[in-house]
């Protein structure tokens, strides 16, 4: 079992939500494909088609990014430029564990002009390195962004100098960036070919910026790793991962639950709940199965926040379609123990918060929003880290990019393409080039 945490799924059973959850007999029924589908996930990572398993536990990564890391030492500030999981994996790494060290920047997911000056606009240049992350260069998105910054670079600092302040993470044997990065004498960083953007948060994409900021990024390739070993060794009917990938595949396939929500009680994985996004849409939104036939299968993720979301999203949740499951996260331990003043005003509506400490507060709303959703019959489970570390991010975001592989097994999808997202790129360049 995980060290860093735990899966409460009895809310999203027959059990407690009735016909609208998942009954003993159906998960003891599929309990064979999951086993299989496991195998599978284990044999890619075995055979190496697939290397974001393996990944946390490689040296040869974590001593790249620290001599990179030491190379950068001089600069205060690192902009990062990435789209899709080169841009999401680091913000929300950044947001949850809040390097105090040195400070982070995200651009390059846009292209809009207003956001990208005023974020230009507002850097020292002359103190900030640039993390340009395209394992192709040739994405559209983050190299503009890129060339602009690279010429602003260039009037503060001289064409000389500008190499000094470029990191590149990207294809390590070639592609655009490589090519650049090579010809021009930019430090570079591995995206491996056998692990795509949104698998690659526990790569140089996620971890190198995190280091730059301080943070211990073992400890997130320990938390990793652990939660790796947990999925090898135990029982399908014992594994988070497996559990949590199992119920959401019988919710959409069996109940037609088809929307699913993951809410964290904590403002620090606000950031955590897009990249959950993406992962879930683009690796599990296909149009056919792996046998070419068309499916056009795919359960459509959502992001809330607790208790934010509670004032905005559950009304519809609790009393709308039940098309819908929900995952809390919830944190047991914060950093800061704050409590509510003594009711100074002395006011009788004021006396059930009263001394009370903000920790507890946000625990009764989460379990609150559950058993109102349960008494509605709608299927909801928790996720509990003991607190955010490095240690439990890398498992945390192991857990996900595991249930995603499961689920596309369970799917008979490929979970790793993403033709959808490529038609659109072709698109544009057409239209660019015209």
């Amino acid at each position: 079992m995980s060290s860093h945490l735990s899966f409460d799924f009895t809310r999203m059973r027959s059990s407690s939500v009735g016909r609208w959850g998942a009954s003993d007999a159906e998960r003891k029924k599929i309990a064979p494909r999951l086993r299989d589908a496991k195998k599978e996930v284990l044999r890619i990572h075995e055979s190496r088609e697939q290397g974001w398993m393996s990944y946390p536990t490689d040296k040869d990564v974590g001593k790249k990014i620290t001599s990179v890391v030491k190379q950068m030492n001089a600069f205060q500030t690192c902009l990062v430029l990435g789209i899709g999981g080169s841009d999401l994996a680091g913000r929300a790494l950044y947001s949850a564990l809040k390097p105090s060290k040195k400070k982070l920047v995200f651009a390059g997911a846009n292209t809009d002009p207003d956001e990208l000056f005023e974020i230009v606009d507002g850097l020292d240049l002359k103190n900030t390195c640039i993390n340009i992350i395209s394992k192709s260069g040739g994405t559209v998105e983050p190299m503009a962004s890129f060339l602009y910054v690279l010429s602003q670079l260039e009037k503060k600092v001289g064409k000389r100098n500008v190499a000094d302040h470029i990191v590149a993470t990207t294809d390590p044997e070639s592609g655009s960036l490589y090519e650049l990065a090579t010809k021009h004498g930019w430090a570079m960083l591995p995206i491996p070919r056998n692990i795509g953007g949104r698998f690659s948060a526990l790569t140089a994409v996620g971890l190198f910026p995190l280091a730059f900021a301080g943070t211990d990024i073992q400890g997130i390739q320990k938390g990793a790793h652990q939660e790796f070993q947990a999925f090898q060794s135990e029982s399908v009917e014992k594994n988070n991962a497996c559990q949590y990938a199992l119920l959401q595949y019988l919710a959409y396939t069996k109940r037609n639950q088809k929307i699913q929500i993951v809410m964290p009680y904590s403002a620090q994985l606000k950031e955590f709940g897009l990249w959950y996004r993406q992962i879930w849409a683009e690796s599990l939104g296909k149009k056919v199965n792996r046998k070419k036939k068309i499916v056009n299968v795919g359960p459509t993720p959502i992001s809330a926040l607790g208790a934010t979301d509670q004032h905005s999203q559950i009304q519809l949740y609790t009393e709308g379609p039940n098309d819908k499951t929900i995952l809390f996260i919830e944190i047991e331990q914060f950093k800061n123990d704050l409590h509510v003043p003594a009711n100074v005003f002395g006011m009788k509506e004021l006396v059930q918060i009263s001394g009370k400490r903000f920790r507890d507060i946000l625990h009764a709303e989460r379990e609150a929003t559950s058993r109102a959703l349960t008494a509605s019959k709608r299927p909801n489970g928790t996720l509990f880290l003991k607190k955010i570390t490095p240690g439990s991010i890398g498992a945390l975001f192991m857990f996900y990019e595991l249930a995603t592989a499961l689920s596309g097994e369970l799917y008979d999808i490929n979970a790793y393409n993403q033709p959808g997202v490529e038609a659109g790129k072709k698109a544009m360049h057409d239209i660019l080039s015209r």
